[in-house]
């Protein structure tokens, strides 16, 4: 079965570099243009891995995350920020995200970030 991703971001230029960077990963990606989407996106199909920003329009990342973590997905999500500030990233941690990348981001990090998680996907109980 392929792997999938999910990219949630508001900026049309951050979700063409994220698809980017993914380059080469043998997965199907899907994009979502703010919180709702995604929301909708993960109640239709949740993906192994998203790529989730946290300031968006209509619908926060932070309330997506919680969404995740409520339902009990076992979406992978990878939260990417502007505002990378430790205190940030520890929140995202607590609230259940695997991993936190600050922007601007190196495509490498972005790419060994979604392996791992599509690793620890494959390792996660049902």
């Amino acid at each position: 079965m392929p792997r999938t991703v999910l990219i949630a971001d508001d900026n049309l230029m951050a979700r063409t570099l994220l698809r980017d960077c993914l380059q080469g990963l043998e997965c199907t990606i899907t994009e979502a243009l703010d919180g709702e989407q995604a929301l909708a996106a993960l109640a239709a199909a949740p993906p192994d891995v998203l790529l989730l920003d946290l300031v968006m329009p209509r619908v926060s990342g932070l309330d997506v995350l919680r969404a995740i973590k409520e339902k009990g997905l076992r979406t992978r999500v990878l939260v990417i920020s502007g505002m990378d500030t430790q205190s940030l990233s520890q929140q995202t941690l607590v609230e259940g995200a695997h991993g936190f990348i600050g922007k601007p981001f190196h495509p490498l990090e972005v790419k060994a970030a979604v392996e791992g998680a599509f690793a620890a996907f494959a390792g996660a109980g049902p």
